[in-house]
């Protein structure tokens, strides 16, 4: 049954990301709601204008903070709740419905991973991003085995260029040939195709052909650290 103070949302000429959310900001000032959820008030207002999009947990910080269903933000669906009553169970119905569709993925920054066979320590978590759990059970993935890096140069290209996001699968460390793999060499990481050798020699194979590719030698395997698989790359078309 139906709260008699409910707010039930007009959809008609509010389809759209950008007008949803002005709904749900109301009277709050943009660089208010802003610092609320700790993004830049240029960021909010890209969004307000309808010129780019959030990634899941922004979107669910900004339906925390304006008290909304998190599917009725990103998808127009269900009713606007009251923004006057309720607002702890509104905020954790909206947490739930995002726990029980996404995964959220910690992400790293390639440039400050440290150690050997890891990407990095807890505390170098910049980041996280959300993956819906059918596609990570449909793929066979774990989600405590997958991490977020962001690429850096263009010796991958044109297959990955740089800041594309790379999902990482650190429980699948076996060489299979033609394979992209983050991997630690010395101290350098690098996202690069492996290939074994007859001979026991790795090589280390760029998609930019500019490029020529490294071989590792067999003497030298234990300085080479493969860190996982690279099982989905993120990227702007422009």
């Amino acid at each position: 049954m139906k709260n008699d103070n409910s707010v039930s949302f007009p959809t008609k000429g509010k389809e759209t990301f950008a007008e949803r959310l002005e709904m749900a900001i109301g009277n709050t000032s943009v660089r208010a709601f802003a610092n609320a959820i700790d993004i830049s008030e240029g960021a909010l207002r890209k969004y307000l204008k309808g010129l780019s999009l959030p990634q899941i947990d922004k979107a669910l910080l900004m339906a925390k903070q304006a008290n909304v269903s998190l599917t009725w933000l990103l998808a127009g669906e269900e009713e606007l709740p009251n923004t006057h009553n309720d607002s702890e169970t509104a905020t954790a119905v909206a947490i739930s419905e995002f726990n029980e569709e996404f995964i959220l993925i910690p992400g790293y920054h390639v440039a400050v991973s440290t150690g050997h066979g890891k990407l990095c320590p807890d505390e170098q978590i910049k980041r996280h991003l959300a993956f819906r759990r059918k596609w990570l059970k449909f793929r066979g993935f774990v989600a405590d085995g997958l991490a977020v890096v962001f690429a850096s140069g263009d010796s991958m290209e044109p297959t990955i260029h740089t800041n594309n996001t790379l999902l990482v699968n650190t429980a699948d460390t076996k060489l299979t040939d033609g394979s992209i793999f983050v991997l630690r060499f010395g101290e350098e990481l690098y996202a690069k195709r492996l290939q074994k050798r007859f001979d026991g020699d790795i090589l280390l194979i760029s998609d930019n052909k500019e490029y020529e590719d490294q071989i590792v030698k067999a003497d030298e395997i234990d300085k080479l650290h493969i860190i996982g698989k690279v099982v989905w790359i993120g990227k702007d078309l422009y």
